[in-house]
C-alpha cells in the first residue's frame, strides 16, 4: 500500500475524536476557571449593637464607640464639695444611638413613628447612683467628626414634631464622663409617645472600662 495512503487511513481515526493531539506530548483537558465570588462589604450599620430593645414603635440600638480623654472638665461637683467631679482628662465614652420605626397594624398605613421629646434622662453608670453625667463641651465636636448629629435634638433640630419613618434608621451621638471603675451604662430613653422609657444595659467596651479604671 502506498505510505502516503496509510499516513492518512491512520490519520482518519484521530480526526474523527474531539481535541485529538497529532503532535507532541499528551495534554490534560483544559477546564474553565471560575475566579472565586468577591464577598459583599458589610455596611457598618448591619455591625452587631452592644444593646437594642423597643417599647412600642420605636426599636432602639445603641453601638459604643471609642474612649477619649476629655479637653474640658464638666464644672460639676458633688453635694457639699467643692472639688470638680470629672475635670479635665477624664476618660469619656462615646456612644451611636439609632431610632427605627417598627409599623405595628393597628396604625394601619401609617409610614413613621412619632419621637417628638426623646431624651436620655435618668441614664446612670451600673453601681453608680449619681446620673451619668453628658459631656457637652467634647461630645458635639466628637459627634460632628463622626459625622452624626448631637443628641436628638440634634438630629431633628429646631423642628416641632420629631418622627422617623418605618425601616429605616435615624442616628446620633452621646457622650458620657466615665467615673472610675464601671463597666456598664444602664442608659434610659424616654420616647414619650411610647408610654414608657426604655431601659438598656449597655456593656462598655473594652477600652472604656479599662480607661475608668484609671
Amino acid at each position: 500500500m502506498n505510505k502516503k495512503l496509510i499516513a492518512i487511513a491512520a490519520l482518519l481515526p484521530c480526526l474523527a475524536l474531539v481535541g485529538c493531539v497529532t503532535t507532541g506530548s499528551a495534554r490534560s483537558p483544559s477546564f474553565t476557571t471560575v475566579a472565586p465570588a468577591k464577598p459583599t462589604p458589610t455596611p457598618s450599620s448591619a455591625a452587631v449593637p452592644a444593646a437594642d430593645g423597643i417599647v412600642d414603635t420605636v426599636y432602639i440600638q445603641v453601638f459604643p464607640s471609642r474612649t477619649f480623654k476629655s479637653k474640658h472638665g464638666c464644672r460639676c461637683t458633688l453635694p457639699d464639695s467643692n472639688q470638680e467631679l470629672f475635670p479635665a482628662g477624664t476618660p469619656v465614652v462615646f456612644m451611636k444611638l439609632t431610632m427605627t420605626g417598627e409599623w405595628k397594624p393597628s396604625q394601619g398605613n401609617q409610614t413613621y413613628q412619632i419621637v417628638t421629646g426623646t431624651t436620655l434622662k435618668g441614664t446612670q453608670f451600673d453601681g453608680r447612683p449619681e446620673p451619668a453625667v453628658l459631656d457637652t463641651a467634647d461630645g458635639p465636636p466628637a459627634a460632628k467628626a463622626a459625622g452624626l448629629p448631637w443628641l436628638p435634638t440634634g438630629l431633628f433640630g429646631s423642628k416641632t414634631d420629631w418622627t422617623v419613618p418605618n425601616d429605616k434608621e435615624r442616628s446620633f451621638a452621646a457622650a458620657w464622663y466615665l467615673p472610675t471603675g464601671v463597666d456598664r451604662l444602664l442608659l434610659t430613653v424616654d420616647v414619650p409617645s411610647e408610654g414608657q422609657p426604655l431601659h438598656l444595659i449597655v456593656p462598655l467596651p473594652n477600652a472604656a472600662a479599662n480607661a475608668s479604671g484609671e
